[in-house]
């Protein structure tokens, strides 16, 4: 008696094309956030040198020694800040055990909390116009976008789906259908009733939740891509040339594991509590005499 061997051969065919398919799409969502944390992506980060050119202009750094410590500092601080509040807001995304008014109502606490620890008011501001460009752009990237091309916010914008807007319930007018990031969505929604700022590093890890592959790469490729910003800013402004940048930014990868390591275990209580000399250069910034940088 004859057989065949064409099922077992037609079965393994699918479990490749399967497992293919899922390592790919894992691949798109790690560029979908590697999009997001590339120096050209135009939120605006470039701009912003996070109190480091108040630093240079009171001659703290001046070599690129200088500048190689300052990234340690920063980095020794950063778990604390935008890290602590990106991973946060990730885990609290991909927190299966909330229903959508747990989620609006710890989101909702925790852009509270991390906007009155923004006490520099350029930087506060400076997180909050990253905040509303990172959400138009991950907008428009979507198959059912919400808004045309040239609405700006602030102005008035054609919904592609019905939104109502309800003061008790911010959650019930977040639109879903054809929509990748829901809790972004959500967040919009929260932003436009005015129960939330809204913040960048909130928004980045909430973007992470629902397009990352993993939520810890994530963070690391976002506080990869802080740091990498404050290099361009060292090499604009600070007499050190972009081999010392690069070669200091090297330097910087272990202590930028332990960041976002560190960032996991805090709970949100623990934000804020480090940092304050970072805060005072944002604050001593907005008086420079002159300035190449918002912050």
């Amino acid at each position: 008696m004859a057989y065949t061997l064409s099922t077992p051969r037609r079965r393994t065919s699918n479990a490749r094309e399967h497992a293919k398919r899922s390592a790919d799409i894992i691949e798109l969502r790690r560029l979908n956030y590697l999009q997001v944390c590339d120096s050209v992506f135009p939120v605006g980060a470039f701009a912003l040198s996070n109190g480091m050119e108040t630093f240079v202009q009171h001659d703290i750094i001046q070599s690129n020694r200088d500048f190689a410590d300052y990234l340690h500092n920063y980095l020794e601080v950063a778990a604390y800040k935008e890290i602590g509040q990106m991973v946060i807001a990730g885990r609290i995304a991909r927190d299966r055990r909330l229903s959508p008014t747990g989620f609006t109502r710890k989101i909702t606490e925790l852009d509270s909390l991390a906007t009155a620890l923004q006490a520099p008011r350029e930087i506060r501001e400076g997180q909050h116009k990253m905040c509303l460009r990172m959400i138009k752009l991950a907008d428009q990237m979507e198959s059912n976008p919400l808004q045309p091309m040239d609405v700006r916010h602030g102005g008035s914008a054609r919904r592609t789906v019905n939104m109502r807007h309800n003061a008790m319930d911010p959650v019930s007018s977040t639109p879903s259908v054809g929509r990748t990031i829901p809790h972004v969505d959500t967040y919009k929604a929260l932003i436009d009733t005015g129960h939330c700022l809204g913040l960048h590093a909130i928004v980045m890890g909430l973007f992470a939740a629902d397009k990352a592959p993993d939520l810890r790469e994530a963070a690391i490729t976002y506080c990869y891509s802080l740091i990498s910003a404050l290099t361009v800013c060292a090499v604009k402004a600070v007499p050190i040339s972009q081999y010392a940048g690069q070669i200091a930014l090297r330097d910087s990868f272990p202590a930028v594991v332990d960041a976002v390591d560190l960032a996991f275990t805090l709970h949100p209580d623990d934000l804020g509590i480090s940092g304050a000399y970072l805060d005072i250069a944002s604050m001593q910034h907005e008086t420079l005499y002159s300035r190449l940088y918002m912050s």
